[in-house]
């Protein structure tokens, strides 16, 4: 595949995310680099050159304790500690260790799963998932020392401040790593019944950096800000590389308060934000021409879900001097995908856009052909940025990466001028206000509940958050089932955002002649079901 220029010529200094921020901070050292929340409740304003530096500081406290190169370093933190979680990214980056960002909102098992498949030696958490990190650590053998994000000194982990303050700053022969090393793994949500775990190289660094940089306009005196947890794609990708790739300045917001985040964006100067549509519907209800000064916006972008076109419409009248734009991309894309600017939204209004920059983009039939002009098939895609494969799942991994091309699941088109309409998911998931939901996942928790004899989880429409959970359940003979009881019963083993809501018992599914579970057709009976809205 051939690659633009100007990236093959970044490339040419900047091989991974270690020399990408060295790079910045030899360019503008000064410059700042990142706003966020501390474990320990204080606010850090770090700048460039802070930044590397402390990075390099932490990758030496980790060798303190023995980690090496290649090692994989868990990180279960929320943005109220995302300057911990960041400056842990950075230390990977820099001693060649691998970053494994986890859910915080992950129950025990899924905690269980995601060190176990993913290698986990070294874990960062806080002292709000300690309790389900310490109820793990027996059956993750692999896993040899947690450590507690902030100062506090807790029997059994390490202090992340006391690690970094006392790691020693001695000369280092930091690992010279290359464009097709691992960086990351990311979990990602699909139709199978646990997450996968999607590797990351350093190109797909360097790559999404790119791409989302130019899809964002994003220019060094750039304030980008978002609310996305830091264990999700879109923090990482999509705010935090993309703004260091120009030497922009990265916000961080500690969690979706909306009136919390007003307040941010006037204070910074926000001149970017980036959240989900969901968080849109949110922010248009509490704005406020006379309280809140944001006449820094110039950009506000949804991703994550699709953009319902009245909320498009809304939001252009409300900020008619801000560009809206809207992206699609998939976290095994890097991402990459497609980007609808502005000034094209009306004109192009349930579009996600043209491709941006180092992408290809393809709709094909089932059997990986090319379809014509507005005729929907499955969106596949092709770029630096796509992922490098499923982490011990090489069968996951042939499915989904064919000829160099990502078969994304997504059903869509593309009219004659390029602009991609997404139609459909393909993979029964559900995006609940941006989250990913694999629903298979969800099922399989429920079946364990007694007295369900089948569960079949679908999305329904949600007035603010795009989409919820539905469970439609047939109950076994001389059963009852309580949904309350469900919920309960699901705490331990699901996040709080993949339990669901609402439940409905039927006495018979749906099914295609190999008997499977037709979800279409749930859907359609279901469609009209809205799930009340849940903080």
């Amino acid at each position: 595949m051939q690659v633009d220029n100007s990236l093959a010529t970044y490339w040419g200094g900047y091989t991974s995310l270690a020399t990408l921020v060295r790079g910045q901070a030899e360019k503008t050292p000064n410059q700042l680099a990142l706003v966020a929340r501390s474990a320990t409740g204080q606010e850090e304003r770090i700048t460039y050159s802070q930044m590397v530096w402390r990075g390099e500081k932490f990758a030496r406290a980790l060798f303190e304790i023995g980690a090496e190169e290649n090692d994989h370093v868990g990180v279960i933190l929320d943005n109220k500690s995302a300057y911990e979680a960041i400056i842990t990214l950075l230390a990977c980056a820099v001693g060649g260790m691998v970053c494994v960002p986890i859910n915080a909102r992950f129950a025990q098992e899924e905690i269980l799963h995601a060190v176990t498949l993913a290698d986990v030696r070294f874990l960062v958490c806080d002292t709000a998932t300690l309790p389900r990190v310490n109820d793990i650590r027996a059956g993750a053998t692999i896993l040899e020392e947690v450590i507690l994000a902030g100062d506090t000194l807790v029997k059994d982990t390490l202090s992340w401040r006391r690690m970094f303050d006392e790691a020693k700053m001695v000369e280092v022969e930091w690992p010279k790593r290359g464009l097709d090393d691992i960086s990351e793994i990311l979990f990602t949500s699909g139709t199978t019944s646990r997450p996968k775990a999607a590797l990351m190289s350093n190109r797909s660094v360097v790559a999404s950096a790119f791409g989302f940089s130019q899809a964002m306009s994003l220019e060094p005196g750039s304030v980008y800000q978002s609310f996305f947890p830091f264990f999700t794609t879109a923090s990482v990708r999509c705010l935090l590389y993309p703004s260091w790739f120009v030497g922009a300045t990265a916000v961080v917001d500690p969690e979706l308060d909306v009136l919390d985040i007003l307040s941010r964006m006037e204070r910074e100067r926000t001149t970017i934000y980036i959240g989900v549509p969901a968080f849109y519907i949110f922010l248009l209800e509490k704005y406020d021409t006379s309280t809140w000064d944001l006449s820094s916006l110039e950009i506000i972008d949804a991703g994550g879900a699709a953009m319902p076109a009245e909320l498009t419409r809304r939001l252009i009248e409300t900020f008619p001097k801000i560009d809206v734009r809207q992206t699609y991309g998939q976290t095994e894309g890097g991402p990459c995908g497609t980007v609808l600017i502005g000034k094209e939204a009306l004109e192009h209004i349930g579009s996600a856009g043209t491709v941006w920059p180092q992408t290809e983009l393809r709709i094909v039939d089932d059997n990986g052909m090319d379809v014509p002009a507005d005729v929907v098939g499955e969106i596949v895609v092709r770029s630096p940025s796509v992922f490098s494969g499923y982490y011990k799942n090489e069968e996951a991994t042939k499915e989904t990466l064919k000829d160099g091309w990502l078969f994304s699941g997504d059903l869509g088109r593309l009219d004659a001028d390029g602009y991609l309409y997404i139609v459909d998911r393909k993979k029964d998931m559900v995006i609940r206000g941006g989250l990913n939901i694999g629903t298979q996942e969800v099922e399989s928790v429920l079946h364990r509940y007694e007295g369900v004899e089948e569960a079949a989880v679908i999305g329904v429409p949600h007035d603010k958050l795009g989409e919820d959970l539905l469970a439609v359940l047939i109950v076994a003979p001389n059963s009852e089932i309580d949904p309350e009881a469900i919920k309960q019963f699901c705490t331990d083993k699901l996040a709080d955002f993949k339990i669901p809501r609402r439940y409905e018992i039927i006495d018979e599914m749906p099914r295609s002649p190999m008997g499977k579970i037709l979800k279409t057709e749930l859907r359609e009976r279901f469609s009209k079901v809205l799930v009340e809205a849940h903080d």
